[in-house]
């Protein structure tokens, strides 16, 4: 009876296993597959030359086209026309009707306050993005000005091409 006993216990057991490893399965069938990295170490900003930045709230674009000319990497222009790349707070820009010519732009509607992306304009990918802290603690002095954010965000991407070799 003993033994009876051990195989009913051991062909439990052996159910229970496969039942946990087929649920397992399914549930990793059911996943996406994880998005293949990109295969330039660069991501892409290495064909970036110009970068048109979009108007954004707080106006901030001001500040970032400042740091990017201060740091002399990339050329700023005025034309979304005529630049590689579009630089923004928010990923829901209309590109298409970006790139319209005698198109009235208008300031992004994004709602977060920190973050910049940097978009491919032919592929629509994003090459790069930051999210910055938009204030301090209410310790050390509270809320950044505009002008530190933006030294901080193009200062991010600085060191992020830098250790990228580029």
């Amino acid at each position: 009876m003993t033994l009876v006993r051990q195989t009913g216990m051991f062909v439990l057991l052996v159910f229970g296993v496969l039942s946990v490893t087929a649920t397992a399965q399914e549930a990793g069938a059911a996943q996406p597959p994880s998005p293949s990295p990109v295969s330039s170490p660069s991501s892409g900003l290495d064909t970036i030359r110009s970068i048109y930045v979009i108007p954004m709230k707080d106006r901030l674009e001001h500040f970032l086209t400042n740091e990017l000319v201060k740091w002399g990497h990339f050329e700023v222009t005025l034309n979304p026309r005529q630049a590689d790349a579009l630089l923004s707070d928010t990923t829901d820009v209309d590109i298409k009707q970006l790139m319209t010519p005698d198109i009235k732009i208008r300031k992004t509607t994004a709602r977060t306050r920190g973050t910049a992306f940097l978009i491919d304009l032919k592929t629509e990918r994003v090459l790069w993005s930051v999210a910055k802290k938009p204030s301090e603690s209410f310790w050390t002095g509270g809320v950044k000005s505009i002008r530190e954010l933006a030294e901080e965000m193009v200062g991010q991407l600085r060191k992020d091409m830098q250790a990228k070799g580029q």
